[in-house]
């Protein structure tokens, strides 16, 4: 935990608080006359950016970023505490092309989470979470000429933290910064995957 705070107080939490503000400059009209969020269930719809860390260090012709896309369900108990469950794809998170590697991985994870909010008012809220990841993971190409093999996905850890405004009483945006662990499971590696998004969330 040590280790994600001082990430998300560095570089990351300088650009948090950017989209932050952005996200809340954005919806500040539309939430003038916004209630406070229902509790109940809640669908979520977001996209923005992976990427894989320390993969392509001092490795040529190697991409560690893709698009990435999440899914997800869960329910809101009230306004300080939710559950959720979903999908997060990253995308190619992985592809090289060198003298000894010709090999991409494609990366996802099923997840399950808890999530806590701090209400700035009815219609602003920072909210944190924490939850477990199953990675899904399919390799393709070579490594020195030997094929690679398919991926077996580990549960790991993840944490996310973020803001969001509500524009009605079911309806709200949010901007999140998420660290999943250690995808690759190699000892002594820093291969956490980083993700930047941006979605709506509706609440039935």
């Amino acid at each position: 935990m040590n280790k994600f705070l001082k990430q998300i107080t560095g570089n990351a939490g300088i650009k948090m608080t950017t989209l932050c503000l952005a996200l809340g400059s954005a919806g500040f009209m539309a939430a003038a006359h916004a209630e406070a969020p229902a509790s109940g269930f809640q669908i979520g719809i977001d996209g923005g950016k992976a990427e894989l860390d320390g993969v392509c260090d001092n490795v040529t012709n190697c991409e560690s970023s893709d698009k990435s896309f999440r899914g997800n369900i869960g329910y809101q108990f009230n306004p300080y505490a939710g559950v959720e469950v979903g999908y997060t794809s990253f995308g190619t998170i992985y592809d090289t092309q060198n003298n000894e590697i010709d090999a991409e991985q494609e990366a996802g994870a099923f997840t399950a989470s808890v999530i806590g909010t701090i209400p700035l008012g009815d219609k602003f809220g920072l909210f944190g979470r924490v939850g477990a990841a199953r990675y899904d993971l399919e390799n393709n190409g070579t490594i020195q000429g030997l094929p690679v093999k398919g991926g077996d996905g580990e549960t790991k850890p993840y944490y996310g933290a973020g803001a969001r405004v509500n524009l009605t009483e079911n309806f709200a945006l949010r901007a999140e910064y998420q660290i999943y662990k250690n995808l690759a499971g190699v000892d002594g590696n820093n291969d956490d995957v980083n993700v930047w998004s941006g979605g709506a969330l509706f609440t039935f």
